[in-house]
């Protein structure tokens, strides 16, 4: 075996020059030697001393941390012999033997403030120092020493130059702080043990002194060094003469004094070794012998048996050695013996360091192992040394380890045998120092510690390791070398990483150099165990090869097969492909090969076989997924490097690579399973096993209910599979539910039935490794749940040793707490900010979840907060649901005009129009103002649903918008079902809704309400018939001048104006006449029906209202005026005619209707209750002149008397008093209060004048034929047309109402429909008050359209219950020669306007 070598790896790292300068001041004298040394233990620490000045440095940094000048009596200076660390109630400090020239001083140096805080007077020259307690008084920690040192607070030992040995309190408990090495403490010495220890000390406390205990009397020799063992409990002491004793600290005895085979060379130091689990209780003292202080060249190890009675474990956990019965050299090795090569002739030697690293291995804290005495699993000695030689300016360093276990194992020899050398000893290993030295030289090294923490061996190439593999020369460990100019880092490696390192170096040019690499590997113990005992020549240089790659791949030394890769696929030689073509397929066998080991180690996992992991399984698994994974990155460089692969050979590359990489995470999780205690699988049910297990049984049975409970709540409307685990699952595709169903017991879902069916999932290559984690997760969480004694430990341990995010982590957290009606945690989880963000799919999978479980409002919640993307008309339409469900129409109609196009509006639309009918907000929705479009899909969904309700809905859809011709097609269609229906709520709901339509039919003139009515109907659209004509011939055409228009002048106007009020005083006058002549007896004569040509019969039009623009209400205002002072003159013709005749009037007819003798039977009809919150309006009726008015051919034809009237039952006309006989007491007062009344009319009004000035009405468009309501028992008969003034029924126009019909008040309509009919008698004698009336009304109608559009701004979109309007004409038929100036006044109106 060949030299190892350490490497240096920091360099120096210097001083600060304040150290380096204190150190130097005191570099003359002949005492003035440097001395140094580490810090025992864990701590960083090392202290330099040269004279009195004492220097503390961080032994890593080398920064400097505190200093100390000693001072003396009579101005000399003292020396710093000995220092040893020490540590007490959680401070630092060292004890520090000064040498003074009258004796020696003891000091307890506190690092932390930098001064002495103890100091006691010693007698003789101090040699060496040992801390024997550093605990306060008697307690559990001192309960080994003997009973008289338990009373003292902390105590050393201390040797002198004479032989002299003692133990000083340093009472610990009187630290005062002001104490110097200048007022040392007196010490008080008994030579024997005293009976009264606390007393004395108390008293020497009082006066100032420190009790001390003689061990050892002075005897001659010199105390070369003192070692306090703990476990044996003894007080190591080495003399300058050779001898060694052993006192006991429980008896204060003596047990053993003996010199050393070395003879009498000074024991320079010592230290402690116990082997790993020895049967005898033996434990081992080394004894280093050196003359280096005489410079002498002699170093020599000794190695002490040392046989014990008994072992135990103190109460404090330590391990106590006691009865002592034999002690024993039984090893020794001399230095200077030629055991190291050298290049000259020895001049001097010097011994460095000695210490001991030892490494326990960690009990289960079960009972038995707590109790249990335990001994170190690794025990190695370390040594450095450096020798002189002559010829050689720089010295040789070196540093060897004693592994005593493995000296156990080869036999427990006594020295080296005579052809055995210190390189190739299977329990000595030695390293070259020598790369240190050339860095630090000329400076000399003081000291050398190996840190304790990085001792370690290389990775096992196979399980079990080949004996090679645990020769000390594997260790490999960092260390550091304390100079007088600061701190040298280096590192030691052992055999098997300077073999690696060989390799990695070689790379391609390994092929020409493989029986010699072969070779070195098997000695480094990186080869396979089967090949240690196959003689190399008998292997080929190939299975050599394989050997020396199979090592590289066990070892993780990646770093040659990458490099020999690299080069061979950029090399273009021949030799370089057939040898990519033999790694490759050396890779690919090796894989195989794995996979199989692995299928045997695994098998006895599932099977039910075993019922636990033994330590050889658990290796087993690791070192194959160590193979795997180091195979897999040899395939990823094979994928990375190939230049000239074909298509296929590619494809197959990469395939073994991805079945690599599948296969190594599959034994990583499997081994995760073995260590957390799942694995294996207990198949037997009635067997109870102390560890957690997956219960497939109770888990298959709690998720099949679930599912039982989804499908009841979805009733047809919701997937039940809406479990977010089902989703999670149906991502992994077929491929997982077909292997799900493969076991016996599984059903493709969730739960897997076995861990054996749930670990495969990570076999396969469609499924992302996320979502395999995802699953095992979620599998975690119900074995926990199923286990109470189950913690998160197992949780966060999955997702450290595979690296997973906590933001998935708590994802599926948040996901299982939804399966199990957990929402307000569930929720909290996902809208953490430091979970992950779910993806489309499981965003609306937790909604449906939500909403199938009746969750609206956590499903509102989810949306608001967590906003998911909507990609698809689907995902519009759940949003919409979601927000419909908890009536948010205004969000939903907004989040369906964002998400629309030209594509999905019509699906979207009927969509929404669902939901909101299958919730009940059709209301809420008409509300909302629609586009064209909008509409229209509206009324196709309303009109295609065969629900009444839904022809109701769009019924007042269109009263709301002012679409009163379908409204009145559609309400008549809706009666003609109705006829075939026999059910009273639909004729009730009926009712009602005719009471609006009727008043909303009344505002349309007579042809379009009639065909509204004919459009209803069905029927059938003739073909059209398309005829050719020729193209016609222009005729010759005359062009005639236009007659010049009348002019009126402003003051013509004025005189016309003058004239009316004269007249309109003249009717005030005849009032009372009139008054007179209008009682109940009287009758009137019988009115002439003038028929007047058809060029005279003028058009009638139907005007909209008025805007409120200007002036234009003060024009209409006199007007009005006007025609009021025409009625009044028409009212005085009509009363001395004497006839009692009801006029019919429209703005383009005017009619008597006579009274026939045949009476008529009036059917009575339910009366619709009046709806609440109605306000009374008045409207006003619009009088317009000018060109408005036209003339059609059609009409006159009609007012001849030729149009054809709706036939009631019988033959005879349908007339108003037929179609709504529930409103009769109302159609009289709607006239009324629209136009000026005439004197004919006033005769014929039956109601209350009182009761209609306060009431509301709405006002409908007169009615081309009217009856006359007579009293009981007399019939209704048609009235005929009667001449018409053209002029003046031109300039008239009944302008529309508002748009949509409007509530009237409760108790006005309910006062009219129960009020009874008056007598003949009173109703003429109410009639009286009439002409006072009509005038009032025409002055003050300006006012009332205002009024009435507040009013029904008010009021809902239901219409009041139908009330009977009677229309009476505000004209009469002139009788005498009025009628010129009734014309006059009508022509004065028309310039006014």
């Amino acid at each position: 075996m060949q030299d190892l070598q350490a490497e240096v790896t920091s360099g120096l790292l210097q001083f600060p020059d304040v150290t380096l300068q204190a150190l130097g001041e005191d570099g003359k004298g002949p005492d003035s030697v440097l001395c140094g040394k580490f810090c025992g233990g864990r701590n960083t620490l090392a202290w330099l001393a040269r004279g009195p000045q004492l220097e503390v440095v961080n032994s890593v940094t080398g920064e400097h941390l505190s200093e100390y000048r000693f001072s003396g009596g009579d101005q000399v200076l003292p020396t710093v012999r000995a220092v040893k660390e020490f540590s007490w109630q959680k401070r630092t400090g060292l004890l520090v033997g000064l040498e003074e020239a009258e004796g020696s001083v003891l000091c307890l140096y506190d690092l932390g403030v930098s001064r002495v805080v103890k100091a006691v007077v010693l007698p003789g020259r101090v040699t060496a120092i040992e801390a024997i307690s550093c605990y306060t008084g008697p307690c559990v920690s001192t309960q080994h020493l003997h009973q008289s040192l338990r009373w003292l607070f902390g105590v050393a030992a201390v040797a002198t130059d004479d032989g002299h040995v003692l133990l000083v309190d340093l009472c610990l408990d009187g630290l005062s702080g002001s104490q110097s090495e200048v007022e040392a403490s007196d010490l008080e010495v008994f030579f024997s043990i005293p009976a009264e220890v606390p007393e004395r000390r108390a008293t020497g406390t009082r006066e100032g002194r420190h009790l001390s205990f003689q061990l050892q009397a002075p005897s001659g020799p010199a105390v070369s060094t003192l070692c306090y063992i703990r476990r044996t409990n003894q007080l190591v002491v080495g003399f300058s003469d050779g001898y060694l004793s052993l006192w006991n600290m429980k008896t204060l005895k003596r047990e053993h004094h003996a010199q050393l085979v070395g003879g009498r060379i000074p024991v320079y130091a010592v230290t402690f070794q116990e082997p790993e689990n020895d049967p005898c209780n033996c434990c081992y003292l080394w004894a280093v012998q050196s003359a280096q202080e005489s410079g002498g060249d002699i170093v020599s190890f000794h190695l002490l048996q040392l046989a014990f009675g008994d072992r135990k474990r103190l109460a404090s956990g330590q391990v106590l050695y006691e009865g002592l019965e034999s002690c024993n050299e039984c090893y020794s090795l001399d230095l200077t013996g030629g055991i190291v090569p050298l290049r000259g002739q020895i001049r001097n030697t010097k011994l460095l360091s000695c210490q001991t690293i030892e490494k326990f291995c960690h009990h289960d804290g079960s009972e038995e192992s707590v109790n249990e005495v335990i001994s170190p699993e690794t025990s190695v000695s370390v040594f450095s040394w450096q020798v002189n030689t002559y010829g050689q300016g720089t010295p040789s360093t070196f540093l060897c380890v004693f592994d005593i276990n493995r000296w156990y194992h080869a036999q427990m020899p006594d020295s080296l045998r005579a052809e055995e050398f210190l390189h190739d000893c299977p329990y000595f290993a030695l390293w070259s120092l020598d790369a240190v030295t050339s860095v630090t030289s000329p400076t000399l090294i003081l000291d050398v510690v190996v840190q304790e923490r990085s001792l370690s061996r290389g990775v096992p190439p196979s399980h079990p390791p080949p004996e090679e593999f645990f020769h000390p020369g594997t260790y490999s460990f960092d260390g550091m070398c304390l100079l007088s100019s600061g701190v040298v880092h280096m590192t030691c490696t052992g055999f098997q990483k300077e073999t690696l390192k060989l390799l990695k170096k070689s790379g391609p040019s390994i092929i020409k150099a493989i029986p010699e690499t072969y070779n070195r590997c098997l000695v480094a113990g990186l080869l396979s165990p089967r090949l240690s005992d196959v003689p190399p020549s008998s292997l080929s240089q190939e299975e050599q090869f394989e050997a020396i790659l199979s090592a590289a791949v066990r070892t993780g030394c990646l770093v040659f097969l990458t490099g020999c890769i690299k080069h061979w696929a950029s090399e273009e030689q021949p030799s370089s492909a057939a040898n990519l073509r033999f790694v490759l397929a050396w890779t690919w066998n090796k894989v195989i090969c794995t996979k199989d080991e692995l299928d045997q180690t695994c098998a006895p996992l599932f099977d039910g076989s075993c019922n636990f992991v033994d330590p050889q399984t658990l290796r087993s698994l690791q070192q194959c997924q160590l193979l795997l994974t180091n195979l897999g990155r040899v395939l990823d460089c094979f994928l990375t490097e190939a230049r000239e692969l074909t298509e296929q050979g590619f494809a197959n590359l990469r395939k073994k690579q991805v079945v690599t990489s599948l296969v190594s995470l599959y034994v990583q999780v499997v081994t995760w399973f073995c260590r957390s205690s799942l694995l294996p699988e207990g198949l037997d049910d009635d067997m109870p096993l102390a560890r957690p297990f997956y219960n497939y049984p109770l888990l298959q049975s709690y998720y099949t209910g679930r599912r039982q409970q989804l499908g009841r709540l979805s009733r047809g409307k919701w997937d039940s599979h809406c479990l977010m685990i089902d989703g999670m699952v149906s991502q992994l595709g077929e491929q997982a539910e077909k292997l799900w169903r493969r076991d016996e017991g599984g059903t493709g879902k969730y739960p897997p039935a076995s861990l054996h069916a749930l670990l495969d999932l990570y076999l396969l290559d469609s499924i992302e490794e996320s979502d395999k984690h995802a699953i095992t997760i979620y599998l975690l969480l119900d074995i926990m749940h199923s286990s109470p004694n189950r913690t998160d430990a197992s949780i966060d341990s999955f997702r450290t040793a595979f690296a997973i995010p906590w933001g998935l982590v708590k994802l599926i957290q948040g996901f299982w707490l939804l399966d199990h009606k957990d929402y307000e945690n569930s929720l909290a989880l996902l809208f953490h900010s430091a979970t992950m963000r779910p993806v489309s799919w499981q965003h609306w999978r937790v909604l449906e979840c939500l909403m199938c479980q009746g969750e609206h409002r956590q499903a509102l919640r989810y949306i608001q907060m967590m906003k998911p993307p909507m990609s698809s008309s689907s995902e519009v339409r759940f949003s919409l649901r979601v927000l419909l469900s908890n009536r948010c129409v205004v969000e939903a109609w907004d989040l369906l005009h964002r998400h629309s196009t030209e594509l999905n509006m019509e699906e979207l639309l009927k969509h929404l129009y669902e939901i909101c009918q299958e919730v009940g907000l059709m209301e809420d929705l008409l509300k909302l103002p629609f586009t064209v479009t909008e509409q229209e899909h509206l009324e196709k969904f309303l009109q295609t649903d065969a629900d009444v309700q839904s022809h109701e809905l769009l019924l007042a859809h269109r009263l709301q918008r002012a679409s009163y011709n379908p409204a009145l097609q559609l309400n008549q269609s809706l009666q003609v079902r109705l006829m075939n229906d026999c059910d009273p709520r639909l004729r009730e709901r009926a009712v009602a809704r005719n009471s609006p339509l009727d008043r909303c039919g009344k505002i349309l003139p007579r042809v379009q309400r009639k065909l509204a009515g004919e459009r209803a109907k069905p029927y059938h659209v003739p073909s059209p018939i398309i005829r050719e004509v020729s193209r016609p011939t222009p005729l010759l055409t005359v062009t005639n001048k236009a007659n010049a228009a009348n002019v009126h002048t402003r003051a013509t106007f004025i005189s016309k104006v003058l004239s009316k009020n004269e007249e309109v005083c003249i009717g005030k006058e005849q009032k009372a006449h009139v008054s007179q002549r209008d009682s109940p007896g009287a009758t009137e004569p019988a009115v002439r029906a003038h028929r007047l040509p058809d060029a005279e019969l003028p058009d009638a039009v139907v005007g909209t209202p008025v805007a409120k623009l200007g002036g234009r209400w003060h024009t209409r205002e006199g007007t009005q005026n006007l025609l009021a002072d025409t009625e009044s003159l028409s009212t005085r013709e009509d009363t001395q005619s004497g006839e009692k005749v009801e006029l019919l009037d429209t703005p383009r007819r005017r009619a008597r209707r006579i009274p026939h003798a045949r009476p008529h039977k009036r059917d009575t009809g339910e009366q619709t209750p009046a709806q609440p919150n109605e306000e009374p309006t008045t409207p006003r009726a619009a009088v317009r002149t000018g060109r408005r008015g036209r003339k059609r051919r059609s009409i006159l034809e009609e007012s001849a008397g030729e149009e054809a009237f709706s036939q009631g039952p019988g033959g005879s006309p349908l007339l108003l008093e037929d179609i709504n006989p529930a409103g009769r007491e109302e159609t009289s007062r709607t006239l009324r209060e629209r136009t000026p009344r005439t004197r004919s009319r006033e005769a014929a009004v039956h109601q209350k004048l009182s009761a209609e000035e306060n009431e509301s009405f709405l006002f409908s468009p007169p009615l081309t034929k009217q009856t006359k309501k007579f009293e009981a028992g007399k019939a209704d008969h048609p009235v005929q047309l009667m001449d018409l003034d053209p002029d003046l029924s031109s300039q008239i126009v009944f302008s529309l109402p508002l748009l949509r019909s409007r509530r009237k008040n409760l108790s006005s309509i309910s006062q009219t429909l129960k009020e009874p009919e008056l007598p003949a008698k009173e109703e003429e004698e109410d009639t009286k008050s009439v002409g006072k009336q009509k005038l009032e009304r025409g002055r003050t109608a300006k006012s009332n359209p205002k009024k009435a559009s507040k009013t029904t701004r008010k009021e809902g979109p239901r219409s009041p219950p139908p009330v009977e309007i009677k229309f009476i004409s505000p004209f009469a038929s002139p009788v005498d020669g009025t009628k010129s100036k009734q014309k006059e006044t009508a022509g004065a109106a028309e310039r006014t306007l």
